[in-house]
């Protein structure tokens, strides 16, 4: 396969672009949000993915009337294989599953110069080699797992479990304060009880708002602390010196914005270059990827030079999924099952693979795909993601709703997710 020009782009260290584009580094010089004064953490490390995991049983599908595996949201290894941890490591740094275990558990091997952060730490196995631990647990595949999603290991002699991805798990936060993942702010944020995100001024000096007259407050609301509230972990309160007293997060005053009006929304993030989402760890983003608003005032990816990025998925049904401006990103196993097929040379000519550079590990919600030529793309929430040739500048769309109808059989065989009648293909935005 001949593949065309593609999106790969050196990018090292972060940039601010006007209209709202931000981007990230790579694991090497850290996912650093632009502006932002104390990175957060990565989320996870190279080579450390979440997908979706079969846990056991079944739960009622009550569009269909039928029982579905039951599913959740877990950590996997670089194969996409679920992970696990084990009940008897009890003892700090140091893995109770050796010998005949090890053969079935096979550790999370970690690089020899890993070094922890955030919540993972290394633990050091009796062979000298390294493995990944979560908030303290050893990390392991199990070898009787044959595909990712796989979770036949879970509940195994009623010690083995499967690690879910739950965001702010273990995280100590006052009343009122949760942990999102936030795909717009591409991390986990804090979040107000109603969940809308928390923000961080980059003028405001530790332990000192100076957002305190208008017009500031306008637009900036104090997160209140009540007066005998008392410091919790990374959280402490301070004195406005208005008669009411804010929450801080490692020293930054917490504020919310009256321009989000659902949760999840970021709005407020990188406004001005100085208001940034109060992240605690951060989500990987390849370095040639970046984050923007676009016309419809939804988030889409973009490359490094702001151009428009999609994805290839299949819709079943007429009036399905049309008009997806806004964002929809598909679901993860239907993008692995079309994974580069459904784009062979002929349209690679027209849609631009986002080309992985030779050292690249998959991380959090990006994989990495090998195409028919030997070519590494990568892929977002399990779909290949893609530049549109006809797309001239920065902001424009012109691929989205782009459908190949089909009718009766799918002629894409390789692509075929075992549906008859009336279907599609659909190209739309790459959503965050």
């Amino acid at each position: 396969m001949r593949l065309v020009p593609t999106l790969a782009v050196a990018v090292v260290g972060v940039a601010l672009v006007a209209g709202g584009l931000y981007r990230y580094s790579g694991h090497q010089q850290g996912t650093v949000l632009a502006l932002a004064e104390e990175p957060a953490p990565l989320a996870t490390p190279a080579g450390v993915t979440y997908q979706t995991a079969r846990t056991g049983g079944t739960v009622l599908l009550a569009t269909a009337g039928i029982q579905i595996p039951a599913t959740a949201s877990a950590y996997a290894d670089a194969k996409g294989m679920t992970l696990y941890t084990f009940d008897k490591d009890v003892e700090p740094g140091k893995s109770a599953c050796t010998g005949d275990c090890a053969q079935a558990w096979l550790a999370l091997a970690a690089p020899a110069t890993a070094t922890a952060f955030g919540d993972w730490s290394v633990v050091s196995r009796e062979d000298g080699s390294k493995q990944w631990a979560l908030r303290g647990k050893p990390l392991y595949t199990y070898s009787k797992d044959t595909k990712p999603g796989d979770g036949s290991g879970n509940g195994l002699d009623g010690a083995w479990h499967i690690q879910l991805f739950k965001a702010g798990e273990g995280y100590k936060m006052p009343d009122g304060v949760a942990l999102l993942d936030s795909a717009n702010a591409s991390g986990q944020v804090l979040v107000n009880e109603l969940g809308m995100p928390l923000y961080t001024y980059a003028d405001d000096p530790r332990e000192k708002p100076t957002c305190v007259t208008q017009p500031c407050t306008d637009h900036w609301a104090p997160y209140q602390a009540a007066q005998l509230a008392k410091p919790l972990g990374d959280f402490s309160v301070v004195d406005r010196g208005d008669g009411l007293f804010q929450w801080a997060f490692k020293g930054k005053p917490l504020y919310s914005y009256d321009g989000d009006t659902e949760p999840g929304d970021a709005n407020g993030n990188r406004l001005d270059g100085k208001w940034h989402a109060a992240t605690v760890v951060r989500n990987f983003v390849p370095g040639q990827v970046a984050i923007a608003r676009n016309r419809f005032g939804g988030y889409n990816l973009v490359s490094s030079q702001g151009m428009t990025l999609y994805v290839r998925d299949r819709v079943v049904g007429t009036n399905t999924g049309h008009n997806l401006r806004t964002g929809s990103r598909g679901n993860p196993m239907v993008g692995k099952i079309l994974g580069t097929k459904s784009c062979d040379a002929e349209c690679a000519k027209t849609w631009i693979p986002l080309i992985a550079p030779a050292d690249a590990q998959p991380s959090g919600y990006w994989d990495v795909a090998l195409r028919d030529d030997g070519a590494r793309q990568w892929t977002y929430r399990g779909y290949a993601v893609y530049g549109y040739s006809k797309d001239t500048k920065p902001g424009d769309m012109l691929g989205n709703d782009t459908y190949d109808i089909m009718a009766g059989n799918d002629p894409f065989v390789m692509a075929d997710l075992g549906v008859k009648g009336q279907g599609a293909f659909v190209w739309h935005t790459a959503t965050p």
